[in-house]
């Protein structure tokens, strides 16, 4: 365990001396994201791939060039159609990351969006005609009213916070005009 830490240490910092050294000197840089990929690969870290995915973007899996968008590499919008089982071909959204080094394209595939239902779908409730539903409304109207009285209550205990706090700047401005001396900042340039 007490290896994988170092190794992680080790790959942390290969990682942050190529970000620090991408604009001055960007072949150390690459250098330095190269041996930050073998190491990760030498040792078979575990990575989440949420962070695999970020460094994916953030360096260059060919020579380890520290791809900044429009310094050191080109970002594209691209999707491509697939059919997924009877279904029709869908589009799927990927950016593509373009090393001007080494020319090497990496895709990262976007995440699909989720239909949204409309919000007079969720609002409308459902209408029933039954006895036994009219009795359990109007204890909901009660409920409804209990939990309006304690909104009331949490909103005036944060109009008297602001107020509380307005009354602070106001006497530590009060307090700063009547000092009238010479601060320092009188002085400065």
């Amino acid at each position: 365990m007490a290896s994988a830490d170092q190794t992680q240490l080790r790959a942390k910092f290969l990682q942050e001396a190529a970000y620090i050294l991408a604009v001055p000197s960007p072949t150390t840089a690459a250098f330095l994201g190269n041996a930050r990929n073998k190491l990760i690969e030498d040792a078979e870290v575990d990575i989440s791939s949420k962070e695999s995915d970020a460094f994916r973007r953030s360096v260059c899996g060919a020579c380890g060039n520290v791809m900044i968008p429009g310094w050191s590499c080109k970002v594209s919008n691209k999707g491509n159609q697939r059919s997924i089982g009877n279904k029709s071909s869908e589009l799927e959204k990927s950016i593509c990351y373009t090393c001007l080094r080494c020319q090497r394209e990496t895709h990262q595939s976007l995440p699909r969006e989720r239909r949204r239902r409309k919000l007079t779908e969720r609002l409308q409730p459902p209408v029933d005609t039954d006895p036994i539903s009219e009795a359990t409304t109007t204890t909901n109207k009660e409920e409804n009213v209990a939990a309006k009285t304690i909104n009331a209550s949490s909103k005036q205990r944060q109009k008297a916070r602001r107020g509380g706090l307005q009354a602070m700047l106001d006497k530590k401005k009060t307090q700063d005009s009547g000092a009238g001396g010479l601060d320092f900042m009188d002085f400065a340039l």
